[in-house]
């Protein structure tokens, strides 16, 4: 059996430091409160990713695995060098070696992304912009430079 996880790309030359990989979920859960804001977007965002919500809820490793490989099968446009993550094959051993809040963070980046595919393609673009640059200068976790760089 296969096995896909989702990667910064940092990593694919060397470990993910924690505070980067802190940075990934904040970016992501921030882009979520964003799109949250404009209320269409959030709706189509939600329903896109009500699996991902369900699975978070019920705390089971392997339920999270499969709902993770089934959005990366499925929504694979997400996953592009553009959005900088990587998908990696992993084996067996590894799945045995990841935490439940290892395979809870991966969601919550998948999460992330289908909010950031909606906001990317909505008309109300550039008012989630504003909102979403609000919010990352206000978590306190990325320079004014880091966020600009995450603007472009």
């Amino acid at each position: 059996m296969m096995r896909v996880g989702i990667w910064n790309m940092e990593q694919y030359a060397q470990n993910l430091v924690y505070t980067d990989e802190e940075k990934v979920v904040t970016y992501c859960k921030n882009i979520v409160k964003a799109v949250e804001k404009t209320r269409d977007v959030a709706a189509q965002s939600k329903l896109k990713s009500h699996k991902i919500e369900e699975a978070l809820k019920m705390k089971d490793k392997q339920i999270m695995w499969n709902v993770l490989q089934e959005y990366i099968y499925k929504h694979s446009e997400l996953f592009t060098m553009a959005n900088g993550v990587q998908l990696r094959r992993v084996d067996v051993e590894f799945y045995k070696n990841v935490s439940e809040g290892d395979m809870a963070r991966q969601l919550e980046i998948v999460r992330g992304l289908i909010y950031l595919n909606e906001a990317k393609h909505c008309a109300a673009k550039e008012k989630i912009k504003a909102c979403f640059k609000k919010l990352l200068k206000q978590s306190g976790v990325f320079s004014e430079h880091e966020i600009e760089v995450l603007l472009l």
